[in-house]
């Protein structure tokens, strides 16, 4: 097998409501998307890059050069199995979001990309009303501990997860310690290790941190047990079920980035695979459009979702850049 025939495209769309974070604001999302023929076929993959570098420092117009030397460097290489693309794509591993769509087509062209049903796990945002199941993940914010209360004695049994995004000081730690029964796990507390290693008597998990196995690997080693590991930053799936390998007591959280159906998709693969709630919203929570269609249904707190077709007339191709 080979790739063959690389587009590329963009997509943009509007947030239904715009999105405030302690890192960045959006009114909009834009993609890169590449297509790759794989002995004929034609598939499809969506990068989770920014077009700046306030997540992540590849960005929508990084990405898309590094897709074009990776293409170029890579196109007369034979893979046969998941293994071997993954070994091929290893060697451009200081690029993760770009090598993350060569494996991801790669996935598709080896399996046969059936329905996929995952527990749902929501996050709701200062002013939202939604109903919830399952799990629901809290942005921190200084009312926190009344948020959690409430939503306890609405919800006895839900899961609640608290995401700092690093914010937090050994400071907040007594308000932690004090919620602590109430919540599943905190995620990305701290930008410090050493904290992370001090207060491991936490139910510690790391997003932002998690950026390859090698920090994965600190990090497990000052306690910290949960990963919220989204492909696209770790290089695709087959780095984080290498991760899973290599670490089986790690406890793997799959989760996007404000992402489409098509990236969405592959998601709830994982998510699948490990068996915990990922971090997937239904159709239509952030966006009104999509670049490619596709069935959910959402019931008993369950996502189902159809393999996501894509409307290539919806996608801007780039050409000659």
């Amino acid at each position: 097998m080979r790739f063959s025939n690389l587009k590329c495209f963009t997509f943009t769309a509007p947030f239904k409501t715009p999105i405030r974070t302690v890192k960045a604001d959006m009114t909009e999302r834009k993609v890169l998307i590449i297509s790759l023929e794989v002995d004929g076929e034609t598939y499809y993959a969506e990068s989770n890059a920014f077009e700046t570098d306030w997540y992540h420092e590849e960005t929508i117009e990084s990405v898309h050069a590094a897709v074009k030397k990776i293409f170029a460097a890579i196109k007369d290489k034979e893979w046969t199995d998941y293994t071997t693309l993954g070994s091929i794509l290893a060697y451009y591993r200081s690029t993760p979001h770009a090598i993350a769509l060569f494996d991801y087509i790669g996935w598709q062209s080896l399996n046969d990309c059936k329905p996929v049903t995952v527990p749902l796990g929501y996050t709701l945002h200062p002013g939202q009303q939604l109903e919830l199941q399952n799990r629901v993940k809290l942005k921190w914010h200084d009312d926190i501990v009344n948020e959690i209360k409430k939503i306890r004695l609405q919800y006895a049994d839900i899961k609640i997860v608290v995401d700092a995004n690093g914010s937090l000081s050994e400071d907040d730690v007594p308000t932690l310690e004090a919620m602590a029964d109430d919540v599943d796990y905190f995620e990305e507390l701290f930008s410090d290790i050493a904290l992370y290693a001090k207060y491991s008597h936490l139910p510690l998990a790391i997003d932002e941190s998690a950026t390859n196995i090698e920090a994965i690997i600190r990090y497990y080693g000052v306690g910290v047990r949960i990963i919220v590991a989204k492909y696209a930053r770790l290089g695709g799936g087959y780095p984080i079920k290498a991760i899973k390998e290599a670490i089986p007591d790690m406890r793997i959280i799959a989760g996007g980035m404000y992402e489409f159906g098509l990236s969405k998709y592959f998601t709830a693969q994982l998510a699948a695979e490990f068996g915990t709630i990922p971090d997937l919203t239904p159709r239509g929570t952030y966006f009104s459009e999509d670049y490619a269609t596709y069935e959910e249904i959402i019931e008993n707190g369950q996502l189902m979702m159809t393999y996501p077709v894509v409307d290539v007339t919806k996608l801007q191709e780039i050409i000659n850049k």
